[in-house]
C-alpha cells in the first residue's frame, strides 16, 4: 500500500513540475490579404497571408509537445480578413465567405477528402475596434460541419 501511495505522489509531483508549453496567439496584420488554398485529396483548407489592402486576423493554438513522443506536434489556426475602414462588423453564415473565414490544422495526421466535411462554415464572427492596435473579436463558428470554435478575445496588431 505504501508503495502505491509513493508512486502516486511521485507522479503528481512530476506532472505538477512540468512546464505547460501550450501557446495561444490572437493577432492581426495590416496591408494584407488572405489566399485560401485547397487540395483535391483533402477537405482541409489553408489560409495564406499575403501582401494586400485588408486587415487579416489570425488565431493560433499550438499544443504542448510531449518529450518522449515523436510527431505529436499540433497547431490550429483561424484566419479571416476585413476592410480596414471598418470599426465594427458582424458576419453570419453565408457572409463568412466574404471575409474568407478559414480553420486549418497542422499536424502529422490526415484530412482525406470527405464530402460531409467539405462544407462552408456556419456561425458568427463579429468585432469591434478598441484602438488602432487592438480589436475585440467574438468567434462562434462551426467549420467542416463538426469543428465548433467559440471564444471572445482581444486581437493585437502584429508588427
Amino acid at each position: 500500500m505504501f508503495k502505491k501511495i509513493l508512486v502516486f505522489t511521485s507522479l503528481i509531483l512530476v506532472s505538477c513540475s512540468e512546464e505547460n508549453n501550450e501557446y495561444y496567439s490572437y493577432n492581426f496584420v495590416e496591408n494584407s490579404t488572405l489566399n485560401i488554398e485547397t487540395y483535391d485529396e483533402s477537405y482541409m483548407k489553408y489560409g495564406n497571408i499575403e501582401e494586400g489592402t485588408n486587415l487579416v486576423f489570425e488565431y493560433e493554438y499550438s499544443a504542448e509537445e510531449k518529450a518522449n513522443i515523436s510527431d505529436d506536434e499540433y497547431s490550429e489556426f483561424i484566419r479571416f480578413e476585413i476592410n480596414p475602414q471598418l470599426t465594427e462588423f458582424n458576419y453570419k453564415n453565408e457572409e463568412l465567405a466574404e471575409i474568407k473565414a478559414v480553420f486549418s490544422k497542422s499536424c502529422f495526421c490526415g484530412f482525406g477528402y470527405d464530402v460531409e466535411k467539405d462544407v462552408t462554415p456556419t456561425g458568427t464572427i463579429s468585432g469591434e475596434r478598441i484602438s488602432d492596435t487592438e480589436w475585440k473579436i467574438l468567434i462562434d463558428v462551426v467549420f467542416y460541419g463538426d469543428e465548433n470554435k467559440n471564444f471572445i478575445s482581444r486581437f493585437r496588431l502584429k508588427k
